[in-house]
């Protein structure tokens, strides 16, 4: 089971802001109905983007946990 960090916790604190970014733009890249084809399109290539962006982002955030393991140890 993983415990979710509390309020109190800096790390809760940018936790809950990575969350609501996360949402905002999931939110805002969300394909809808009324959406005009050219509108679609570009949602899926920001979607797309995000997605490239993340994958890129990993091994930084995977060196960083492991560098903040290492100092705790």
């Amino acid at each position: 089971m993983s415990e979710q960090p509390n309020d109190n916790q800096p790390q809760g604190d940018a936790l809950q802001t990575a969350r609501q970014t996360y949402k905002a733009f999931d939110n805002f890249v969300t394909i809808r109905e009324e959406d005009s084809t050219l509108a679609m399109a570009g949602k899926l290539l920001l979607r797309l983007l995000g997605i490239f962006i993340m994958i890129l982002l990993s091994p930084f955030l995977i060196i960083g946990l492991l560098v903040a393991f290492a100092a705790v140890l």
